[in-house]
């Protein structure tokens, strides 16, 4: 998954042309959280794809834009979202008690071979967490929006 903070001109040229998210993204300093995206939302939300309220924003949420049809399209976190989203995110010691490795094989939350891993939390998705929230952390007090996609390399 991959994640770009975009200044508030930004977001008005994406108005005007939704696929300038496409080039913003191939030219801007994107983040990568790898594979642990889908673990991080299950994590945040109780569900593999389900969820509500800003928490849904971090991961899966915000405003398609371009081609909807398309196998991912990118997604737009409004700076407003990005405050709420940076002010609802939990600690990492809250998620803990939310992890299971038996939680998330029988969710089906992907990479499945993941949740086999002894590491699966404090190598795998708490060092992705805090990547998460960094961008977010540093696109609010920035007052930026954030697109989000899949890498699709």
């Amino acid at each position: 998954m991959l994640y770009l903070a975009i200044s508030a001109d930004d977001v008005l040229a994406l108005e005007v042309d939704p696929d300038t998210a496409a080039h913003l993204l191939a030219d801007g300093d994107v983040v990568d959280l790898g594979q642990a995206w889908h673990g991080l939302h299950f994590l945040l939300n109780g569900s593999a794809f389900g969820g509500s309220g800003p928490l849904f924003d971090a991961v899966l949420g915000g405003v398609p834009l371009g081609d909807p049809t398309s196998y991912e399209p990118v997604r737009l976190v409004t700076a407003e979202q990005v405050v709420a989203v940076t002010a609802a995110l939990p600690a990492p010691a809250e998620l803990v008690p939310r992890f299971t490795h038996r939680a998330l094989r029988q969710a089906e939350v992907y990479p499945d071979d993941a949740w086999s891993r002894e590491d699966a939390l404090t190598g795998f998705l708490l060092p992705a967490y805090d990547v998460l929230v960094g961008v977010f952390a540093a696109a609010a007090a920035a007052g930026d929006a954030v697109l989000i996609t899949l890498d699709r390399s």
